[in-house]
């Protein structure tokens, strides 16, 4: 095993970065905006346990929704809903159910991490995040949209930033 010294700062940490701003932003969405929140996409740094698209039944998505997420333009992290009640069933010991009612919003998310001024442009010009023919398209089939900006700041402190589209 060899040691050194790693920065967190400039292209070698983006991945990283990345990763760090998605999980804070899943629990702010979850904890602060009532939003619960499934990972889309192959790139799974999330730990086992952590709920992702294919893993229930998400039973709040119309027909074309599923479709859409599926051959998703690549700016969205998550789907998620907004509701006045969730819980899950298990269903037999290898699958759970989700259950929602009182459903609120069904909604894509974009998570943007970072420091300083690269991240904040994103807060001032939330519509640079997204090819707004994405935003449209999510839109007309129902979903609402969401950009959550998470700013890191010094001594492994952040600050997360909210807006829909």
């Amino acid at each position: 095993m060899t040691e050194g010294q790693y920065s967190l700062v400039g292209r070698d940490a983006k991945n990283l970065i990345g990763a760090f701003g998605e999980i804070v932003a899943w629990d702010n969405l979850r904890k602060r905006r009532g939003l619960w929140a499934w990972k889309i996409g192959g790139w799974d740094f999330f730990p086992r346990g952590y709920p992702h698209f294919h893993d229930g039944r998400l039973s709040y998505l119309t027909k074309k929704q599923p479709d859409f997420i599926e051959n998703k333009p690549i700016e969205f992290d998550f789907v998620g809903v907004k509701c006045k009640d969730f819980h899950t069933v298990t269903v037999d010991k290898t699958e759970t159910e989700y259950v929602y009612s009182g459903i609120e919003g069904v909604y894509l998310i974009e998570v943007k991490a970072g420091r300083g001024q690269n991240i904040r442009h994103y807060m001032r010009n939330p519509i640079r995040a997204f090819q707004p023919e994405n935003i449209r398209k999510a839109k007309a089939i129902g979903f609402k949209v969401a950009l959550v900006v998470v700013e890191l700041l010094e001594d492994w402190k952040y600050q997360v930033s909210y807006r829909e589209m």
